[in-house]
């Protein structure tokens, strides 16, 4: 079924009604999860954050006994890489498309889109999450300050601190909320096929990086928590803003 801009209303009776304008001006071609998940949403996300707090202090207290925990799964990694050509390529691959290099300019560009098309606040959105996992992974590189995992030949060497993975995270930030826009406000099948593609390149992001032997498991791991996190408490604040009888009354005409 079709939501339409046209309406402000709830799409049902009682206080778990989806309301399909909250978040966009434009058609949505998907539901919007009703009320009763935001906090399942907020939950979710400060749990994982939680976990991936929980697991900086260890891998910064404990940073020598982390990194021998870690070894024998980067050299299975390495391993397997070493041994396969493809594998490799494809961590090269994957290593230009998580860069700052490819990732903002399609933040940028996917903002500017949303925009034109009238999706302010899915730019809002996508916008707040891209750019705080950017933010996220830089101040935890910095505070935690861990050292890169070594080896006697590198297939890839990087300069800066390796807990969490940048890569990892901006494939969620990024390419995974990406996906998630494409899923509401493109039209099916299109929307299933770009959707669900950028959602698999923002998770291949993780194993691309060991295969590379530039991060720890447990710089992925931090990736991932602090970048599903990120990406549920702020869907789970936007829900429980908009996606109200209240919230929607309340927000202004962006014509």
């Amino acid at each position: 079924m079709v939501a339409t801009s046209r309406s402000m209303e709830p799409s049902g009776e009682g206080p778990d009604a989806v309301l399909h304008e909250p978040l966009s001006r434009g058609t949505l071609y998907r539901e919007l999860p009703s009320r009763s998940r935001a906090r399942a949403f907020l939950v979710s996300g400060a749990v994982l954050l939680a976990l991936g707090g929980v697991l900086a202090v260890i891998v910064g207290v404990l940073e020598a006994g982390v990194d021998a925990s870690d070894r024998p799964v980067g050299v299975w990694f390495h391993n397997l890489a070493a041994a396969n050509g493809a594998l490799r390529s494809f961590g090269f691959d994957f290593q230009l498309i998580g860069s700052g290099k490819v990732t903002a300019p399609v933040a940028a560009v996917t903002v500017i889109v949303l925009l034109i098309l009238r999706h302010r606040r899915w730019a809002s959105w996508f916008a707040i999450v891209s750019v705080g996992g950017l933010l996220i992974s830089q101040i935890l590189k910095m505070s935690i300050a861990r050292e890169r995992p070594t080896w006697p030949n590198p297939f890839e060497t990087e300069s800066e601190f390796s807990f969490p993975s940048g890569h990892t995270i901006s494939g969620v930030t990024t390419w995974v909320a990406l996906g998630v826009v494409l899923l509401f406000i493109v039209p099916r099948p299109w929307s299933t096929f770009t959707g669900w593609v950028c959602i698999i390149v923002g998770l291949l992001m993780a194993p691309s990086r060991l295969l590379l032997g530039v991060h720890w498991v447990t710089d992925v791991l931090g990736g991932w928590l602090f970048g599903f996190g990120w990406l549920l408490l702020v869907s789970g604040l936007f829900m429980r803003k908009l996606a109200t009888t209240e919230g929607a009354a309340e927000v202004p005409d962006d014509s």
